[in-house]
């Protein structure tokens, strides 16, 4: 005996077709009514307000994304100047109070030959309300005063003349 695929002596049988009973249908009225032509686009139309809000809401979505990234990176740009700019201060600030220090001030004076002042080279002058004190002119600035009184009177006198 042998596999039944191969055994040939056996002969199988089809099976006969057997008969299908029959269901009794009926047909009713039902379902969806049909919208009339006015409605359907009624319909339509909302439809497509409704996909075109979709759509819009979800451009401006993106468009309210890129800037936000936009102005997060001018924002970091900012911090980045910030942190720049503040190292900068903080090493001129140093420099500054390393430069005005007493003790560097008094160190610079005493290589450059200078001295602390006196009490003797201090002279308090009391001034009444109705004095003046009138600082010396440089000496181009006296000749162009001298020059600009002597044109202003021979102007003057020329005038007279006249």
């Amino acid at each position: 005996m042998g596999q039944a695929a191969y055994d040939m002596t056996e002969v199988r049988r089809r099976r006969a077709p057997q008969t299908q009973r029959n269901v009794p249908l009926r047909v009713e009225k039902g379902g969806k009514p049909r919208l009339n032509p006015v409605r359907a686009a009624m319909q339509h139309a909302l439809q497509l307000l409704s996909a075109a809000l979709l759509v819009g809401f979800a451009i401006s979505l993106l468009w309210s994304e890129s800037k936000l990234v936009e102005l997060n990176s001018k924002i970091q740009n900012a911090k980045a100047e910030l942190v720049s700019e503040q190292s900068q201060y903080t090493y001129y600030n140093s420099a500054l109070n390393n430069r005005t220090n007493i003790t560097s001030v008094e160190e610079t004076a005493g290589r450059l030959g200078l001295m602390k002042i006196d009490q003797s080279q201090i002279t308090y002058i009391r001034l009444d309300e109705g004095s003046v004190l009138v600082r010396k002119e440089s000496a181009v600035r006296q000749w162009t005063d001298l020059l600009h009184d002597g044109a202003m009177m021979v102007m003057g006198r020329v005038n007279r003349a006249n």
